[in-house]
């Protein structure tokens, strides 16, 4: 478990002078999500985005180097550019050390005491509210198959680009291989294809859908509804007196956060988190 402040440094961020840009209110929503690869292997990501009407960046590179900064410098204008605001907060890691110095070339930065904490939402959907059914002529549901091991990993590191830092599922595969026949054998793992291709998966802890994936390749199609549909449907059917089912959404994945208010789910609560490396 890593010290929080030896893991990241954040700073307040401002454009050049020589950029113009009007201050625009605007609700929270994803700017930028890049993931970057060196020989297929991910190395890091940026991500932007407005949170509570701040602009809010994210440059990890798991490895000290250079080849990214020019790129990253470009997605920080682009995300002030985009949003309308000149400054906010954005947040490196300490190791990062050429990243560092290169945006400090580029931009105002002024170092900032503060800690990397993020927000974790409970969203909650009670039982006796629960009125959707999954629709089995939209896609077809399959347990998990060993066969299909690297298609599931693939399509979670395509849909969780917005790990910060981004996690490889791929790289991760002995360790899947155990947890996912941990989830076939409870009945708590589904995958969902149209035709030959896979369009999701999803999995449960107890009451809690710990983990929902959809392919960017079909996302916007109505399809993330009734993976969600049928994993609660799932939650309420393993645990018939549970009061509700429930999900975690990180702060700055607003697009997970709008779709779950979309969807009818509530708020239950909020807890700000400590950001704590964990190596597998």
């Amino acid at each position: 478990m890593s010290n929080i402040n030896s893991v990241f440094r954040a700073f307040r961020i401002s454009c050049p002078k020589s950029m113009v840009s009007n201050y625009i209110d605007s609700a929270d929503r994803i700017l930028f999500c890049k993931t970057f690869f060196v020989n297929k292997l991910i190395v890091g990501s940026f991500f932007s985005c407005i949170y509570n009407g701040k602009l809010r960046i994210h440059s990890i590179l798991n490895e000290e180097t250079n080849a990214f900064n020019k790129e990253i410098s470009e997605l920080v204008e682009k995300s002030m550019e985009k949003s309308g605001i000149s400054y906010g907060m954005v947040w490196v890691r300490n190791a990062n050390k050429s990243l560092i110095a290169y945006l400090g070339n580029v931009f105002v930065i002024t170092p900032d005491p503060e800690q990397f904490f993020y927000y974790s939402t409970e969203y909650i959907m009670y039982q006796s509210k629960f009125n959707k059914k999954f629709d089995s002529t939209v896609l077809a549901v399959k347990p998990y198959e060993e066969i299909h091991i690297d298609k599931y990993l693939h399509l979670l590191n395509d849909a969780m680009s917005f790990f910060i830092p981004p996690e490889d599922f791929v790289h991760q595969k002995s360790h899947y291989l155990k947890e996912f026949l941990n989830f076939k054998n409870k009945n708590t793992f589904e995958a969902f294809w149209k035709g030959d291709e896979l369009v999701g998966l999803y999995w449960i802890v107890g009451t809690e859908v710990d983990t929902m994936a959809v392919s960017s390749s079909f996302q916007r199609s109505g399809y993330g509804s009734e993976i969600l549909t049928r994993a609660i449907e799932n939650v309420f059917l393993q645990n018939p007196e549970t009061e509700y089912a429930l999900l975690y959404a990180v702060g700055w994945n607003a697009k997970a956060q709008n779709f779950y208010k979309k969807y009818g789910m509530e708020i239950n609560a909020q807890y700000k988190v400590p950001y704590v490396e964990e190596k597998r």
